[in-house]
């Protein structure tokens, strides 16, 4: 009876060596936890970074290229108005400069109001059309990148839990990584971010180069308005 109570106390402080786990394996579990909130912040602050370089870059062709377009086609249709003697900007600036009255000028002001309202709209209706892609992608990626930190951070808070009583770290930990599947995650997304900011790069350098008061001036800006929304809209 006494070898049997003997071999069971042995037993049991067996099983507790095995299962029992040092302080420090613990709060190695919780410095994780923080240092995944001090990544997924970075994490984010890295793709806001190369999603700005992207509107940067497009808002760029739009003040330097399509602007200067719009606003030279619209004054080349009025100065064509103007010379078969219809109602123009030019018209009415020559009216208010010629009777000097209260409502010419008004007349002259109201039509250039018109004209750069129109201008105006153009502008900011070909900027939405290539911002919202990229804009959308952008949140798109980021609440992923934010449902899987969440979900890391969840693991590893029931991993710390779970180290109190299991020993059982480094392998638990790789596997949640690698089953929310962040990773490699980092240098997948950067490089896709970089590989795709620097086309959308090339894209806006070959827009600068169009000669925007040329007969084919619209074909080539649709031609790299294409482009740039082939590369920022995901199938």
């Amino acid at each position: 009876m006494k070898i049997k109570t003997l071999e069971i106390l042995i037993f049991s402080i067996i099983l507790t060596s095995c299962v029992s786990i040092p302080e420090e394996t613990v709060i190695l579990s919780q410095t994780v936890g923080k240092d995944i909130k001090e990544l997924h912040n970075s994490h984010r602050n890295m793709v806001q970074l190369y999603y700005k370089k992207i509107k940067d870059n497009i808002n760029v062709f739009i003040d330097e290229v399509y602007s200067p377009y719009i606003i030279n086609n619209v004054l080349n249709a009025e100065l064509q108005s103007y010379k078969i003697e219809e109602p123009s900007l030019y018209k009415a600036i020559e009216d208010g400069g010629k009777l000097t009255t209260p409502e010419a000028t008004q007349e002259a002001v109201a039509y250039m109001q018109d004209v750069l309202d129109i201008v105006a709209s153009q502008i900011a209706e070909k900027r939405e059309d290539l911002l919202f892609p990229v804009e959308k992608q952008e949140r798109e990626l980021l609440n992923k990148i934010n449902q899987s930190y969440e979900n890391v951070l969840l693991a590893n808070a029931s991993i710390t839990n779970y180290l109190k009583s299991i020993r059982k770290l480094k392998e638990t930990q790789q596997e949640v990584l690698s089953k929310v599947g962040l990773s490699g995650a980092d240098t997948a997304v950067i490089n896709t971010l970089m590989n795709l900011s620097e086309k959308v790069n090339n894209a806006v350098k070959t827009g600068k180069r169009i000669d925007v008061e040329s007969s084919k001036a619209l074909e080539e800006i649709e031609k790299v308005t294409k482009q740039i929304k082939q590369l920022t809209t995901r199938n």
